[in-house]
């Protein structure tokens, strides 16, 4: 965990803005909703639904941009704009599918703000829990800094302990170092028609 988020802190540079729009539990609050209701509603939605109910909202929470450069690394450097817009595109699209796929039914669950932590160099941690139909938590803790005066996600910490950002650094600097650029990208593409696919 703290690798990664080393890893982030490298590459921002920022004070965050006085009054900065909306607070980080809130943005949380604003995503927790958008999921229950694709949930409820995923049968009739479908995924190509759930996807469009999540496009907009998950493009206004999450700081694609910055994540997308840590996930690459050091390769950032070495690729030119045009690259770096392609990689941006495909992990956005990608993170949303992901999420279209995996809130695809609702038995009783709900969501639940944990607690809101400062953490590193201005970023904030928001702890949630979804809680199952039994009743038994399952945590996922939100990472968030301020961009252009506004708070964005820029990890997600699977049962608060797994970075998926991480996961996703290891996997993607290894395709670059071993088949390069295009192979990341056509890997990502492949990914994204996997999850439409087994919906």
């Amino acid at each position: 965990m703290l690798r990664i988020i080393g890893a982030i802190l490298i590459v921002m540079s920022f004070v965050v803005p006085a009054g900065a729009a909306e607070t980080p539990r809130e943005k949380i609050v604003m995503l927790n909703d958008a999921l229950l209701d694709v949930m409820k509603n995923a049968d009739s939605l479908g995924f190509d639904g759930r996807h469009r109910k999540l496009q907009p909202v998950m493009a206004s929470l999450y700081d694609f941009n910055l994540m997308s450069r840590v996930a690459v690394g050091g390769y950032w450097k070495k690729l030119g704009q045009a690259d770096r817009d392609r990689l941006i595109n495909a992990f956005k699209r990608m993170s949303i599918a992901t999420y279209a796929a995996r809130f695809d039914g609702y038995s009783g669950e709900k969501f639940e703000i944990v607690s809101e932590e400062k953490s590193v160099r201005n970023t904030v941690l928001v702890k949630t829990n979804l809680i199952k139909s039994d009743g038994s938590p399952v945590a996922l803790n939100y990472l968030l800094r301020p961009s252009d005066g506004i708070w964005r996600i820029i990890d997600v910490f699977l049962d608060a302990r797994f970075s998926e950002l991480a996961r996703l650094r290891a996997d993607y600097t290894a395709v670059i170092k071993r088949d390069g650029f295009e192979k990341l990208i056509n890997t990502i593409e492949a990914r994204i028609l996997e999850l439409t696919s087994s919906t």
